[in-house]
């Protein structure tokens, strides 16, 4: 199996990862300068309104919308000491009170980021966190005997008191001196930040996450990688120097790619990355899958379409589930996508085909580094499931809700406009001295009402005694009208 990783950093307002395994896409990540990824990142906020309906407050921490830090969030370190026995929140947190704090989650549409005092460092192979006692191992490394092993040697570790640390799934064989050397490195860092937060204003930047390219590779590099190709000779010095600080044999593996045609093109990524944007996926037995997000839930859509090899319902269905199951798990991955997750498989009467589908996802999933939890296939045919957000989502930053329907994905029609347009003409017109009312409204909707509703519109003149002139505005998007005159 050949793993590469591609890095196209040429533009710096755009900045894209892609891990290939036998040049096949398996993961993707974008980051553009339009929007600014703030997870990881630490500030020093301040709290301005604590609500305690909501059991959380909101915190200044210099972007333009306030982040939401819930209770049970806050270090108890920032717990103010109160005489009452009512350990209400608004008694324990005052407006003005400052305090470090930590995205979890981006800003998504019109939700504020998720905030956190408790702080993670993440490492190589480990996860620092300053106010915490806890030493652990991460869940993703299930083998007992490794366990035992990491644990072991965190006990001998020599981990300042009041700090916790996490080895990460990439820890998994570290050996005492790559682990101390990752947690000497953390707590530079972590005394970098809190000298910062001593002496600068809130709201302010503490701690900026790295780049995408090391973020990625601190993430995700596995020491089967064969390659990592970077086109940007800055980024090619910058991901050789921290491949050489974390697996110092491997830095040979780092090249700058010279080559003519630009690198994803080379490898015939482009029309792979830009299906992972659609709706649709098609699948190889001639079924497709429907992929769509709202702010509540992902829900996918299995379809057998042109599947009809199999010589029954029951086997087609079954065939068809069953490479879903692959094509999900690797679209949740290359997508970023997190919360709830719902997938339709097509309806099925056996048990045993149900239970043989749940057991190919999680057998797909396990290769993701988020944290996933499956249910089982209910008597719908849906499956329930539940992936941690570690990215923003691919369309976060590259694509915006759709100026002209605001995101719903649907117009209203032009009649539609036009009868919304004339009941609002009426309205206006109602009052009387009223002589002159000038309208600009799409070109479509100028169309259908001087064609068909023209009756209409010399109704409202006789009528009210009005004099109506009806203007096209190319400019305007469905649903807009603006009425002006002596009204």
């Amino acid at each position: 199996m050949n793993r590469k990783i591609l890095i196209n950093a040429l533009d710096p307002d755009e900045n894209r990862i892609a891990t290939i395994v036998d040049n096949k896409l398996d993961q993707f990540h974008i980051e553009t300068a339009a929007k600014q990824v703030t997870q990881g990142n630490i500030y020093k906020g301040i709290v301005t309104r604590v609500e305690q309906s909501l059991q959380a407050v909101f915190v200044d921490y210099g972007s333009q919308k306030n982040g939401f830090l819930q209770k049970n969030e806050i270090h108890s370190d920032y717990f103010q000491e109160v005489e009452t026995k009512e350990k209400a929140l608004f008694n324990l947190i005052k407006k003005g009170q400052e305090m470090i704090v930590q995205v979890t989650k981006n800003p998504i549409n019109q939700k504020g980021a998720m905030l956190t005092t408790f702080i993670s460092l993440p490492g190589r192979f480990g996860v620092l966190m300053p106010g915490n006692s806890t030493k652990g191992v991460s869940r993703k490394i299930n083998e007992e005997d490794e366990r035992k092993r990491l644990v072991g040697i965190l006990k001998t570790m020599k981990i300042p008191e009041g700090f916790g640390m996490i080895v990460r799934t990439a820890g998994k064989d570290a050996n005492k001196t790559k682990l101390t050397s990752d947690l000497k490195y953390l707590m530079r860092v972590w005394k970098d930040i809190d000298k910062r937060a001593m002496k600068d204003k809130a709201p302010s930047l503490l701690y900026k996450e790295q780049s995408l390219a090391v973020r990625s590779l601190r993430d995700y590099f596995t020491t089967d990688i064969t390659e990592i190709l970077i086109d940007s000779p800055d980024t090619f010095k910058e991901v050789q120097d921290f491949i050489g600080m974390i697996a110092p044999k491997q830095k040979k593996i780092v090249k700058l790619f010279k080559g003519e045609k630009p690198i994803f093109s080379k490898y015939q990524l482009e029309e792979q990355i830009s299906s992972i944007y659609k709706r649709e996926v098609p699948l190889k037995s001639g079924g497709f899958l429907v992929i769509e997000q709202t702010e509540a839930m992902v829900t996918i859509d299995v379809n057998s379409g042109k599947s009809t090899k199999k010589k029954n319902i029951e086997e087609t269905a079954f065939h068809t589930n069953l490479e879903s199951a692959e094509e999900v798990a690797r679209q949740l991955r290359l997508r970023d996508m997190g919360g709830l997750i719902v997938v339709d498989f097509i309806d099925m009467k056996e048990r045993k085909h149900k239970a043989e589908i749940t057991k190919s996802l999680k057998k797909y999933l396990k290769v993701d580094k988020a944290k996933t939890k499956v249910g089982g296939i209910t008597t719908f045919g849906l499956l329930e499931m539940s992936r941690q957000r570690i990215r923003h989502s691919i369309t976060y930053g590259s694509y915006e809700p759709c100026k002209h329907c605001n995101g719903r994905g649907m117009t209203p029609s032009v009649e539609t406009q036009g009868m919304a347009f004339l009941r609002q003409l009426n309205l206006k017109t109602i009052k009387s001295g009223i002589t002159q009312v000038n309208c600009l409204i799409p070109r479509e909707v100028a169309y259908y009402i001087l064609n068909k509703k023209r009756e209409e519109l010399i109704e409202i003149e006789s009528k009210r005694n009005v004099s109506i002139t009806i203007e096209i505005d190319p400019e305007m998007v469905s649903g807009e009208s603006r009425i002006t005159g002596n009204i």
